[in-house]
């Protein structure tokens, strides 16, 4: 039986558009450069992987086809590696559509998301979703339009083999969370629907809107009755349109929304960074009230947000969360260089969170346009999967034409147990096979721990790759993580998520549930 990886948001290739300012100096915008993507896989399965990929452009449901190992070739247990979709034979230069990819073993997947325009750093990051994700009910936390210098693009991919009508519902948090617009699309099987905050066409908010800040719920029924619920996934980019920086982030199937998130960062002013989170209703009709609590590294509740009483979110909107504005439950204590995990509770509606983290201001360039994104999750797993991580010597990662190119991945891992917990932490080349090393850590109580290739000691040792994890002389890349919990824990639940960064910019991605 195969499983299928469905990946979204695969390629959205935009035109360029570049200003110039009154004071000579190029106006640059996430939002209008030219983005392409690269898919990173890891087999986590224990057997070699036969694996095969259907393109299709948005709004087409004629698959194209791709095999990205070679004809015959598998893939190791274990083993992880990339395919870029520019050199995929059948896909125009301007191709944006979705994708999924098919395997006979257990396979996760991350999109790499980048632009090869002058002065981009990022790469922006998403995960692929699993056949049994798709909901006739997903949740995109926040959406915005020129707000915060930022505007959002959303796409809606069709997991069904036929047909499906989506309802894309707008909720307004400026405007008491009133649903704000209501738009339908007919998505054929497989394809997708991209939806623009800055086209009127697109998102059925009025012509005159210049502005926006909200929330998204996408309803899905079969196109042939128009009843029956159907199921459909879905993916975020947001773009800052005054500088050269954006982040991905997954729509949450209304499964996964839950009377409790847990957020594996929350950072005031620590490493140069602030954490913020987009927490949703996710019910049509009914009100939550919330309450974020925060933790140490230790696992000690630190602070609360609000001080007293709780924020009430009405159906389908969204409450925005500052770590930095949170209550220190110590007096004197300030939330100035915390480092930790929060705990967001609802009581009333389920919710679902969204997780960002930021350069603090006036942080300085190491961290000025790092911008993250990443899912609340509301239950803990015991084996994750993370198939992109990447680690750059010194000399590369800090060379001045290091531009994104070479990376630096770092883990947070959260116990979401009431017991401290111990879990495995392995690291896998692109070969597959044994793991090149383990890291183990014990987590104490809701408390949070940190590994990277570099404090699990998998570095290479000779050639061009010395000091690296993922790189390779061959000049081919792969690298992967597999978080088990320990046999004297054997059903622990925690979460993770991978920080992936560079001198200047950096993303965060989930870690994946592995079977």
């Amino acid at each position: 039986m195969k499983a299928a990886v469905r990946v979204l948001s695969i390629a959205a290739i935009l035109a360029l558009v570049m200003g110039i300012l009154g004071s000579g100096a190029v106006f640059a915008s996430a939002r209008t450069a030219n983005w392409v993507v690269s898919v990173t896989y890891q087999n986590v399965g224990t057997g070699p992987a036969t694996i095969v990929v259907d393109f299709y452009p948005e709004g087409n449901g004629t698959p194209i086809n791709f095999n990205p190992l070679g004809t015959g070739n598998t893939l190791a247990a274990g083993a992880g590696t990339s395919f870029f979709i520019g050199n995929v034979s059948g896909l125009p230069a301007s191709f944006r559509g979705s994708a999924v990819m098919s395997s006979d073993q257990p396979l996760v997947a991350t999109v790499v998301q980048f632009s090869n325009d002058a002065g981009f750093k990022m790469r922006m990051l998403s995960n692929g979703f699993q056949s049994t994700d798709g909901s006739n009910q997903v949740l995109v936390a926040t959406a915005l339009l020129n707000k915060f210098s930022r505007t959002t693009v959303f796409s809606i991919q069709n997991t069904e083999s036929q047909d499906v009508k989506a309802t894309v519902k707008l909720y307004d948090a400026d405007h008491n969370g009133n649903m704000a617009a209501s738009k339908d699309w007919v998505i054929p099987a497989g394809s997708s629907k991209y939806i623009e905050m800055d086209n009127a066409a697109l998102t059925g908010l009025p012509s005159s809107t210049t502005t926006f800040n909200g929330s998204a719920i996408v309803t899905a029924v079969m196109n042939s009755d128009g009843t029956t619920a159907a199921k459909v996934v879905a993916a975020a980019s947001e773009m800052y349109t005054n500088k050269n920086v954006a982040a991905n982030f997954e729509g949450m199937p209304l499964s996964r929304a839950s009377n409790t998130m847990n957020m594996a960062t929350g950072l005031c002013q620590k490493f140069g960074l602030d954490s913020f989170y987009a927490v949703q209703n996710a019910s049509l009709t009914t009100s939550a009230q919330i309450s974020v609590k925060y933790y140490d590294t230790n696992g000690a509740e630190f602070a609360n947000d609000p001080a007293t009483g709780t924020y009430t979110i009405g159906p389908g909107q969204k409450q925005s969360i500052t770590t930095c504005n949170a209550k220190p439950k110590a007096a004197g204590a300030t939330m100035v260089g915390f480092t930790g995990s929060a705990v967001i509770t609802s009581v009333g509606a389920p919710i679902v969170a969204i997780g960002k983290a930021q350069g603090s201001a006036g942080a300085g360039p190491a961290t000025a346009d790092v911008f993250t994104a990443f899912l609340g999750e509301p239950n803990g797993y015991s084996k994750l999967g993370l198939p992109f991580v990447r680690w750059a010597n010194d000399a590369n990662y800090n060379a001045a034409t290091n531009m994104g190119s070479k990376q630096r991945t770092a883990l947070a891992i959260q116990n979401l147990d009431g017991t401290s917990i111990k879990v495995n932490v392995q690291y896998f080349g692109k070969d597959g096979g044994s793991p090149l090393g383990t890291e183990t850590l014990t987590i104490p109580p809701r408390a949070k721990a940190n590994s990277s290739p570099s404090t699990a000691g998998v570095l290479g040792t000779t050639g061009e790759n010395s000091g690296e994890f993922g790189y390779y002389t061959d000049g081919k890349f792969g690298g992967g993580v597999v978080i088990q919990a320990d046999a004297s824990n054997p059903n622990a639940h925690f979460i993770a998520i991978s920080r992936v960064q560079n001198p200047g910019a950096g993303e965060d991605y989930n870690g994946l549930s592995v079977p």
